[in-house]
């Protein structure tokens, strides 16, 4: 991670692997938060490309990781998604409890319980701020998923754990909560 400092604001230009640059740039204060980029800006609404596996252990993904969930934390939120922060990476942070820390999940598969149905959840978004919209959730799903030590899990989710999830896999795949609605 290479950091120039103009006064307060400095950017950061993010590189995963000798072969995977990202063509993006992040405004971030120095030991800060990085900058949420909202609603209108082209990333959001872009396909995220899959974290290369060799990359997860690496100290500057790493510390992309730890950056993103400062963020989630100083913005308020239960969740983040990198393409938020202008990296067009698929990878998200959640935190949808209080008895557990934050969970970074890394190329997530996620395979909707459509037998168990459905259920309206009002949500707002880091991306869309001062805003709520009530859209349709599945109750439940399964999810395959890289940690941040590099490790294949699996693991079932349901409740507001299961409707964070999706709204943050929405990001990855260029959906926002404002594009779900029905008109």
């Amino acid at each position: 991670m290479k950091i120039k400092n103009y006064g307060k604001i400095a950017t950061l230009f993010i590189v995963f692997g000798a072969n995977s640059i990202l063509a993006h740039t992040i405004n971030a204060y120095p030991d800060g938060p990085l900058e949420v980029i909202t609603i209108g800006h082209p990333t959001l609404y872009q396909q995220a490309e899959e974290v290369e596996i060799d990359d997860i252990p690496t100290q500057e993904f790493q510390n992309f990781l730890d950056k993103l969930t400062q963020t989630m934390k100083k913005k308020g939120g239960v969740g983040i998604a990198a393409p938020q922060v202008n990296v067009s990476k698929r990878v998200f942070i959640i935190k949808p409890s209080s008895f557990k820390g934050a969970q970074a999940i890394i190329n997530p598969v996620v395979d909707y319980i459509e037998s168990k149905g459905t259920k309206k959840s009002t949500e707002g978004c880091l991306s869309i701020p001062g805003k709520r919209y009530t859209v349709e959730r599945y109750k439940e799903l399964n999810l395959t998923y890289y940690n941040r030590k590099g490790e294949l899990k699996a693991e079932h989710a349901k409740g507001f754990k299961a409707i964070v999830i999706q709204h943050e896999y929405d990001h990855l795949n260029g959906t926002l909560i404002s594009d779900l609605l029905d008109f």
